[in-house]
């Protein structure tokens, strides 16, 4: 599998701000998720080439995890922190969890898209976003208009890392992955501490994570930060893919 960093240049296979990329029954979706950039997985595995996943940047929650105060809605696919999606034969996306799992759903009768915190996170989430966009357009360049910026257009990465290992980082400590996924940690990872025990041969592939689904391993397809295209986000979006049952998951990095 390749291994790319710091990705700036749209090689043939990335196309930046998809549009179209949900079920037409989930066009909802788009209320909730910004999409980022397509990748055709020929560039990772030859094997694949025409499944074509898309990155996607929450616009929330203003603050703590996605999925946090409607877990209600939770389902053994989708819970704190972590969501998957089925990519269907023409490369859409099929959420396979209930829309009251995202906060500002309707099923939530607006309390939390009501607050005034959060009121100001979604529009500065869409208004960066669409700033970053137009400035693609005109140069076509992904520039950052983050928080932490000076309000000026920077330009950075399309995505941190595209292709190689799993590592291991606080996403996969804690929350617990939703009930249709297992992970193991074979290299022994002390959670608490965060630390990868390395055998004597070195550091152990993946990190020692194996993620599954009916037995079926994921493979790393991509992170970047959702700063990098949004007014904020986690620093490390990570994008996993299962070709068997063409399960799309995503992850998120706080550090």
């Amino acid at each position: 599998m390749s291994y790319q960093t710091d990705v700036r240049v749209l090689q043939p296979g990335l196309a930046a701000f998809p549009n179209d990329v949900f079920v037409p029954e989930q066009r909802w979706l788009a209320d909730h998720l910004l999409p980022l950039i397509s990748i055709d997985l020929g560039i990772l595995r030859p094997e694949l080439a025409g499944h074509v996943v898309h990155m996607l940047c929450p616009i929330e929650p203003s603050e703590g995890y996605i999925g946090d105060g409607t877990e209600h809605f939770h389902n053994a696919y989708a819970a704190n922190n972590w969501l998957a999606f089925e990519l269907t034969p023409g490369n859409k996306y099929r959420f396979l969890g209930n829309e009251g799992y995202f906060q500002f759903a309707p099923q939530h009768e607006n309390t939390f898209a009501q607050e005034p915190d959060a009121k100001r996170h979604i529009t500065a989430m869409r208004e960066s976003y669409a700033k970053a966009r137009a400035y693609f357009e005109a140069n076509g360049r992904l520039a950052s208009y983050s928080l932490y910026g000076d309000g000026q257009g920077s330009e950075t990465a399309y995505l941190d890392n595209l292709g190689g290992e799993i590592w291991y980082g606080n996403w996969a400590g804690d929350p617990p992955l939703p009930a249709a996924f297992v992970m193991e940690d074979a290299a022994a990872t002390d959670v608490e501490r965060g630390i990868v025990h390395h055998g004597e041969h070195g550091k152990p592939i993946d990190d020692g994570i194996r993620i599954t689904h009916n037995g079926n391993p994921f493979f790393f397809v991509a992170d970047v930060a959702g700063y990098n295209w949004c007014a904020t986000g986690a620093d490390s979006i990570l994008l996993f893919y299962e070709p068997k049952s063409r399960i799309a998951l995503f992850t998120f990095d706080w550090t």
